[in-house]
């Protein structure tokens, strides 16, 4: 599956189904709970950079498969990772599988909030 895409491009571009769903994860990822107006869509992953006191790596790792899984459904989570670079940035790993095509991919960011 293809989809048009202009996010961040100075011209539409013609993406492929993984690459749409890579962009999708990071709005997920980059949007708070309520942030959108009368909306839970998003991720409390961008919280825990705030408050590194108190997190435990198994709780970003499990915050970053619910929300992915709870808002992407084009896609399995077999397993998610992230590392906190600085407060203003993380790096995320992400194995996954497109349900349409059973294809596994890997979803590799360093997400700058």
């Amino acid at each position: 599956m293809k989809g048009i895409a202009f996010y961040g491009q100075d011209f539409f571009i013609i993406k492929t189904d993984n690459e749409l769903i890579k962009e999708n994860i990071s709005r997920i990822l980059l949007t708070l709970p309520s942030e959108r107006v009368m909306s839970s869509f998003g991720s409390l992953f961008k919280s825990f950079l705030f408050d590194q006191s108190n997190v435990l790596q198994e709780d970003v790792d499990n915050e970053l498969k619910k929300s992915i899984s709870r808002w992407e459904p084009r896609v399995v989570v077999n397993s998610a990772s992230a590392s906190i670079i600085d407060v203003n940035r993380a790096s995320i790993t992400l194995s996954l599988t497109n349900k349409t095509t059973l294809e596994p991919f890997t979803y590799n960011a360093i997400l700058n909030y």
